[in-house]
């Protein structure tokens, strides 16, 4: 269900119109821009007794079409309580009463712009291994800092991780269409997601040196965002798809701030897109996804906010004929999702990363 501009009452209303069973929980993506007191949607939802978890992002997406100022409602069914967590210990206090739950997929949503994001995606790869599938997008405002970004029954919070366990029948699949440019580089030095060093010298001189000689970009700290959209990192993984990272900010000793880790050590690849790469995209997912069904599946979208900045009208394009594509194989599925900060992505094979600049698509049968 999509409801714009919605409103508490709105919101309570729309609930109604749906099919509620005892274990039916809601999950509500919310755009930035809704005027919507978190605080009060969450007393007046617990007050009418309803199970929900929801985060915030800068716009989501209904069918071929995004907004700021929407919300994106949808039932999904759970046997266990979803899990918030800030820490490490945090997540094992809880998930202590489910070693013995046995469920598919752990359907994520995570403060894409903390560097604890990784450290998160860590601590549930650790604990839930390869048995299960990772599957969801970073919360985040890129306009309103210091706001509420994720909600449970529990109340609203500013930064953390929910996990939500599914027992369903999934499939899902993750894309990006980026491909090398210039490289590679050893990352000589970083923090976490703050690059320092590349090949030993200073990591903005290397990119600002790379960018003139291959695209006549004249870089600078002052519009270091506006040209570095284009062009991220990718961190190279053998046998594998890479692994973006968003270069979105540069402080004055040089150093390179990422959405997301990049580990000292990695070999990193400078990329860039190319139309030819986009078209097949849509067709490839979909059919990755697909399970022989006389059913409607539930079909919930992530794709990257920088990605949305960088292709501009051809996402317009990207997203309706992943739509098309969809309604295709299931004329009564509806494609929602949203635009995140950062996609979370693994098919159980492999290490759970926080994805840049892609797209992660899921069908729950």
């Amino acid at each position: 269900m999509y409801l714009e501009k919605p409103t508490v009452n709105s919101i309570l209303k729309g609930l109604k119109r749906l099919s509620v069973s005892d274990n039916t929980q809601f999950l509500l993506l919310i755009g930035e821009n809704c005027k919507l007191n978190l605080e009060e949607l969450v007393l007046s939802l617990n007050k009418a007794k309803h199970l929900f978890i929801g985060g915030v992002f800068p716009k989501v997406i209904y069918k071929n079409l995004t907004s700021d100022t929407g919300i994106i409602i949808k039932m999904i069914n759970l046997d266990v309580v979803p899990i918030y967590f800030n820490s490490e210990e945090e997540f094992l206090n809880q998930y202590a009463d489910y070693h013995e739950y046995k469920f598919t997929t752990a359907f994520t949503l995570i403060d894409g712009l903390s560097e604890k994001a990784s450290d998160h995606l860590t601590t549930l790869f650790t604990h839930l291994g390869n048995n299960v599938r990772f599957f969801g997008g970073g919360v985040g405002c890129l306009e309103t800092k210091d706001k509420g970004i994720l909600l449970t029954n529990d109340g609203v919070f500013n930064t953390g991780t929910i996990v939500v366990f599914l027992n369903s029948n999934t499939r899902m699949d993750s894309k990006h269409g980026w491909q090398k440019s210039e490289g590679p580089f050893i990352v000589t030095k970083s923090e976490k997601n703050l690059i320092k060093e590349l090949n030993w010298e200073n990591a903005f001189e290397v990119y600002k040196k790379c960018l003139k000689e291959t695209q006549n970009i004249n870089l600078t700290k002052e519009n270091f965002s506006t040209h570095s959209i284009h062009f991220p990192f990718g961190i190279y993984k053998e046998e594998r798809d890479y692994i973006v990272r968003d270069p979105f900010d540069v402080n004055p000793n040089g150093h390179i701030t990422c959405v997301g880790n990049i580990p000292e050590n990695s070999l990193i690849d400078i990329l860039a897109i190319e139309k030819e790469q986009l078209e097949s995209i849509s067709k490839i997912m979909i059919s990755n996804c697909l399970v022989e069904t006389k059913g409607t599946p539930i079909a919930i979208m992530f794709s990257c906010i920088s990605r949305v900045k960088h292709l501009q009208n051809q996402f317009d394009e990207e997203l309706e004929a992943l739509n098309n594509e969809l309604i295709t194989k299931f004329p009564h599925c509806e494609l929602e999702g949203a635009l995140s900060i950062g996609e979370i992505y693994s098919s159980g094979e492999g290490y759970l990363e926080l994805l840049n600049k892609s797209i992660v698509l899921g069908l729950a049968y």
